[in-house]
């Protein structure tokens, strides 16, 4: 584990996968360096693949990304869960029992883009779900027992779901709450069996990694602000890590990753932010 800086990365590596919530952005918009950080890193003429934990697809990301200043041009590619998610609900959906299922959703803003466009319907009630999906967390306005209790019908019944983002905790206006990630746990604790797609999850990985065929994972640098997601995923995708102390990268002491027993927990580099 080094600490150095992004400039010094840049020449060590041959492609990045670049997470976007609490690397580039928080909850109020893009962090001041972060715009021109990818301009610069660009100019390397190397792949840079922003890979997400967002439940929504690929195509709102970039409308959101490109509303915020960001040049798409620069991006070999966007990937969030919710579009690894997708098509593998329609798979699932296409060679399952259901002629049309129910899908109960668990979704931020009211967002159905998770299940837009897949042959299924919205169950309204959780006793006609055939499916849930977890895409999105309102914790800054709900409590993790609204959830509980809304779920538990669910759970005891089997229903299958998936988790379309599984970050534990996530970045709001008024500092940090938890994720949908923590949503699918408590799920798991009740019974229920959940299909995790996104980051540390490999499906994701392989998905981003299929953008650039022709470039080893071990070329690759991860860079995140999520020891448990970002880290531990590129570890498990056998690529370099670099953790940014922005984020909940800022909560982390050096000390703890320094004196932590699991590998895939310990990132190769610590920066202190994306930029130059």
């Amino acid at each position: 584990m080094k600490h150095t800086k992004l400039e010094d990365l840049a020449d060590q590596f041959d492609a990045f996968f670049i997470d976007q919530f609490g690397v580039l952005m928080d909850a109020s918009g893009p962090y001041p360096f972060a715009i021109d950080a990818i301009k610069r890193l660009s100019e390397y003429n190397k792949p840079i693949v922003l890979l997400s934990n967002s439940g929504k697809r690929a195509i709102e990301n970039c409308e959101r990304l490109e509303r915020l200043g960001f040049d798409l041009n620069l991006f070999t590619a966007v990937i969030t869960s919710g579009e690894v998610a997708y098509w593998t609900i329609k798979n699932k959906i296409e060679d399952g029992n259901f002629i049309k299922p129910k899908i109960y959703l668990i979704s931020r803003d009211l967002d159905t883009s998770p299940i837009d466009g897949l042959s299924c319907e919205i169950a309204k009630y959780t006793d006609e779900a055939d499916y849930l999906i977890i895409a999105g967390s309102e914790s800054d306005r709900k409590p993790l027992s609204y959830y509980t209790s809304l779920l538990e019908p669910l759970a005891t019944r089997g229903v299958p779901a998936f988790c379309t983002n599984p970050d534990l905790i996530m970045l709001t206006p008024n500092g940090t709450s938890f994720g949908a990630g923590l949503i699918a746990k408590e799920y798991e604790k009740m019974g229920g069996p959940v299909t995790w797609l996104g980051k540390p999850h490999p499906s994701i990985y392989k998905f981003a990694l299929n953008k650039i065929p022709e470039i080893e994972s071990k070329k690759v640098l991860c860079i995140g602000d999520s020891v448990e997601h970002d880290i531990r995923g590129g570890f498990n995708a056998n690529c370099s890590s670099a953790l940014v102390k922005t984020g909940i990268g800022a909560t982390k002491k050096n000390t703890d990753l320094m004196n932590s027993n699991n590998l895939s927990e310990i990132p190769n580099f610590i920066i202190p932010a994306f930029s130059f």
